[in-house]
């Protein structure tokens, strides 16, 4: 299976949270995808560059640990994106512990 849709979507949605634009990053995301990051809390941490690890296949999932550098320091989160009707969308977030 190729991931370059999956990919190309977590770079959008990061590069959306590196610019502020929440709004595209929310619009990018399942109800359960925002359920999941609303879990997570919100954080006031300016979000300055990202970079990927991990990236990998669960099935027809797209899984990917995206590492946001703040001004706050280092923020890992595990995403998990999935092909919603032809758009990839992020179905799941987990902070690292």
């Amino acid at each position: 299976m190729d991931t370059s849709a999956g990919e190309a979507a977590a770079h959008a949605h990061a590069k959306a949270l590196v610019a502020g634009n929440v709004g595209a990053a929310f619009l990018g995301m399942t109800p359960e995808g925002l359920a999941s990051a609303m879990e997570i809390g919100n954080t006031t941490w300016n979000i300055m560059s990202y970079e990927f690890e991990n990236q990998r296949l669960d099935g027809e999932d797209f899984l990917v640990d995206i590492i946001y550098f703040t001004d706050l320091g280092r923020l890992s989160l595990h995403y998990r994106f999935q092909d919603v009707e032809g758009v990839w969308k992020v179905a799941g977030v987990e902070r690292d512990t």
